[in-house]
């Protein structure tokens, strides 16, 4: 007697009762077969979220488990095929900013707080959106906890640092900081849209967006939903950070947004006692990238542990260094190209 899958039931229960299946689910895009989502979601709601045909998964299951076939990759139904958003420019924002890599632990949220810093030093009304739904950190950085909140107009403002940034993080509407959040791609992107046309911002000259690693579903978001004026490639010296970053670069140029500028985090570490110099990650790779985007190469930051306490305290406006001066100038230099890209835009 022939076994008939429900679609009813969940995805680990599937894959666990007929082993070899999740070959099936993949072959229909469907990859959180393996995953701990699968645990609680059903073959339905999977098929749901990930826009699938649920008929023909259901029929390639039962196939599979009367004679092991596993299906060929599946063509999404046309009603999966979106076309990418429009770009959508919030009144009073004058400038998108977006600071990406494409790899992990680089220091991409550092950079976007000390480039908002250095602009708001110099007169600039700026603000910070944290992109990184499922990792933020930016809140933290800067020690603010403060949820957004109703201004007078009766909309949603967002907090404002010490210094006067206003700032939105994922983190700001959890009821604790330390809370996962087990998102889809989906709702992550809306997340980041919401962030951006929802709260009332005020004036901005420069809106700062800090992308989570990667490129798929947030950098894709804001890149081609959001009016970025230009992108800020951040590195660090080690050959595998050079690859993964070359990733990003070629992700910006397919999607037509400049990359402005590099930044080599990480570079150096500095003997205060002795001055002397140490290459803890291997010798620079900036100039690999600067040849491979086109872009300058805005600063080699050090590891600095008088940042990293400042960052931990959430006093990350108080920083101090020549390496920091040196990096605000030579952004301050490229304000020109991003206005005139936005312009074209």
């Amino acid at each position: 007697m022939s076994t008939s899958i429900s679609p009813d039931i969940t995805i680990k229960e599937v894959v666990e009762k007929h082993p070899g299946s999740d070959r099936v689910f993949g072959a229909h895009g469907l990859p959180c077969a393996g995953c701990h989502v699968s645990t609680h979601e059903t073959i339905r709601q999977g098929a749901g979220a990930h826009r699938l045909d649920l008929d023909a998964l259901i029929a390639d299951l039962n196939n599979f488990i009367a004679d092991g076939t596993v299906p060929p990759p599946r063509e999404r139904p046309a009603s999966a095929k979106t076309a990418p958003p429009e770009r959508t420019r919030k009144p009073g924002i004058e400038h998108v900013v977006a600071i990406m890599s494409g790899k992990g632990g680089v220091g991409k949220s550092l950079v976007t707080a000390l480039l908002a810093v250095a602009l708001r030093k110099r007169g600039f009304n700026v603000g910070i959106l944290d992109a990184d739904i499922t990792g933020p950190s930016m809140a933290r950085m800067f020690g603010v906890s403060e949820r957004p909140y109703e201004g007078v107009d009766k909309k949603p403002h967002p907090p404002a640092t010490r210094t006067g940034i206003p700032i939105m993080s994922m983190n700001l509407i959890l009821d604790n900081e330390g809370d996962a959040v087990i998102w889809r791609g989906p709702m992550v992107s809306r997340a980041i849209q919401q962030f951006y046309t929802d709260l009332e911002w005020g004036k901005i000259d420069y809106l700062f967006i800090d992308l989570p690693p990667g490129t798929s579903d947030a950098p894709l978001t804001v890149l081609q939903a959001l009016p970025v004026s230009g992108v800020v490639l951040v590195t660090t010296p080690q050959g595998l950070t050079t690859m993964i970053v070359s990733k990003a670069v070629k992700l910006a140029q397919q999607l037509k947004v400049p990359v402005v500028g590099l930044v080599e985090n990480m570079s150096f570490f500095e003997d205060k006692e002795t001055g002397k110099r140490y290459e803890l990650f291997g010798e620079s790779k900036g100039v690999q990238l600067v040849v491979e985007s086109g872009a300058p190469l805005l600063a080699q930051l050090p590891i600095d542990p008088a940042l990293t306490q400042l960052c931990d305290a959430g006093r990350v406006e108080e920083y101090q260094s020549p390496d920091y001066d040196t990096l605000a100038e030579n952004f301050v230099k490229i304000l020109p190209a991003l206005t005139a890209q936005t312009k074209a835009s």
